[in-house]
């Protein structure tokens, strides 16, 4: 699905993220684009949300098991309220 597809795209820029704040990129920057990213996907309807809940299960069951609660913890992390 298109939808899997942009989940996995948006897990990779977090990630870059992440690491780009605890080595040493420009952290500051690196923390403005998680919160960024988190405001815009906040913004969306319930159904919308209930939805990227359903994509996030979907990707971390089909995701390395060490990668699952990760994945799982990304809405939470971007502050997410699902």
């Amino acid at each position: 699905m298109i939808s899997d597809h942009l989940f996995k795209a948006l897990l990779s820029v977090v990630a870059i993220l992440e690491d780009g704040a605890k080595f040493g990129l420009d952290s500051h920057a690196a923390v403005n684009a998680l919160e960024s990213v988190g405001f815009e996907l906040d913004q969306m309807e319930a159904s919308d949300r209930q939805e990227f809940a359903e994509i996030v299960e979907r990707v971390a069951e089909s995701a390395d098991p060490e990668q699952r609660e990760w994945i799982r913890g990304i809405p939470a992390d971007l502050g997410m309220e699902i």
